[in-house]
């Protein structure tokens, strides 16, 4: 691959997404360089210093479908395509390009938020960050979104589930994601209770699908399709094929896919040898008006069998989050792990960390509520076992076992 020469990988330690971090990125694109963007705090990192690929390029920590982290390298060329190709998503319903103004919350280090830069410079319009800090000041947010609006045709953001959740949570948040023209969320996460919320809000959300290694989104719904009521991730982008194997995992292929750096020489294709990516996301392609659209289902690593139904953590964990939220739970922090059980192969156990100080009292009653707010699910999704566990002596101090 490439010369045998190999070319200096830059290092530039972002914290979010911070102006002089950015201006750094684009100084070293311009000049041809590979540079690897990595948190800050990151610090089990293992760098290398060379490669032999030629630049511009950059280098990113994926999450990796195996369920451990993997190093993915981009072309410049393949992040371009992928803003390309949401631009002309974009153009089919109407947006005009360079009238778009962006908003970026998210850290550079993350697809998403690199992504922002790329697109702007693509599309030619401008775009704004917004630090972490603003996103929990909603008031502030939304005066310096309603002003930076002027004369701007549309505002477009991306953001992760969390923070969709935060500003649903608050009036002046609600009206800050109403100015939107449209919103991409990552759709794997998103709750019943969240996509409802929206609708009757009419928050202009585009759940999509992507990764790291596909130089972000492959899929997206369109905003009217999502107030519409579809619970999909939407179509399949025009430069991207997808498909599910035998054993129900989204398989991907595109002109945009990275590949793995192992070392400083050796790199791996996330493609096998006839162009296809497995992810380890489990999904269904269905056909709505003669175009096709994927739905995700969960994550292969973290799904289990429970009563001959396969169970996913990641959705009972959201509509948990969901719930706690609404009914301000002082819940700290929770965990779903699956018990061994003889009949249904497996049945679910829930730890739960109560915030300090919370009384005997307080954690009996969220208790009943969640046991009372469990009691609908389906059968393979609902508790046996809700352990209490004390944050001091990390043991597992109240037992509460709900019988059926």
């Amino acid at each position: 691959m490439g010369s045998t020469m190999k070319s200096k990988i830059h290092i530039i330690e972002v914290e979010n997404n911070e102006t002089q971090s950015i201006e750094k990125i684009i100084e070293k694109m311009r000049g041809n360089e590979i540079i690897y963007i990595k948190n800050k705090f990151d610090k089990n990192v293992e760098v290398i210093d060379s490669i032999n690929e030629n630049g511009p390029a950059i280098i990113l920590k994926s999450s990796g479908s195996s369920g451990k982290p993997r190093k993915c390298f981009h072309h410049l060329d393949n992040l371009k395509l992928s803003a390309f190709t949401s631009g002309q998503w974009l153009k089919e319903q109407g947006f005009e390009l360079q009238k778009c103004l962006i908003f970026n919350t998210l850290p550079l280090n993350h697809i998403s938020g690199l992504m922002q830069i790329v697109r702007s410079q693509t599309w030619g319009c401008d775009f704004i960050n917004i630090s972490p800090n603003l996103i929990k000041e909603t008031r502030e947010l939304l005066l310096l979104t309603i002003k930076s609006k002027k004369n701007k045709k549309y505002l477009i953001t991306s953001l992760v589930p969390t923070q969709l959740k935060r500003l649903l949570a608050e009036k002046d948040g609600i009206n800050w994601l109403k100015i939107f023209d449209l919103i991409w969320v990552g759709g794997a996460s998103i709750t019943r209770e969240t996509a409802k919320k929206c609708i009757k809000e009419k928050i202009k959300l585009a759940p999509c699908y992507g990764s790291t290694e596909t130089a972000a989104m492959v899929t997206s719904l369109k905003p009217k399709e999502f107030l519409m009521g579809f619970e999909n991730v939407g179509e399949i982008l025009p430069d991207t094929k997808i498909r599910i194997n035998e054993k129900g995992l989204i398989e991907i292929k595109s002109a945009r896919i990275g590949i793995e750096i192992i070392d400083s020489s050796k790199t791996k294709n996330f493609q096998n040898k006839h162009g296809w990516f497995q992810t380890g996301d489990l999904g269904e392609i269905s056909q709505i008006n003669n175009s096709s659209y994927l739905k995700f289902i969960g994550r292969i690593d973290k799904a289990f069998n429970s009563g001959g139904e396969v169970v996913f953590p990641e959705v009972i964990e959201s509509r948990l989050n969901d719930f706690i939220m609404k009914e301000n739970i002082p819940i700290n922090k929770f965990n779903i792990s699956k018990l061994p059980d003889k009949l249904w192969e497996n049945k679910i156990k829930i730890i739960v960390e109560f915030k300090e100080l919370t009384n005997h009292k307080n954690i009996q009653n969220s208790l009943n509520l969640l046991k009372k707010f469990s009691q609908s699910w389906p059968k393979h999704e609902k508790p046996e076992k809700w352990v209490v566990k004390n944050k001091n002596t990390s043991t597992e101090k109240i037992n509460y076992k709900f019988r059926k």
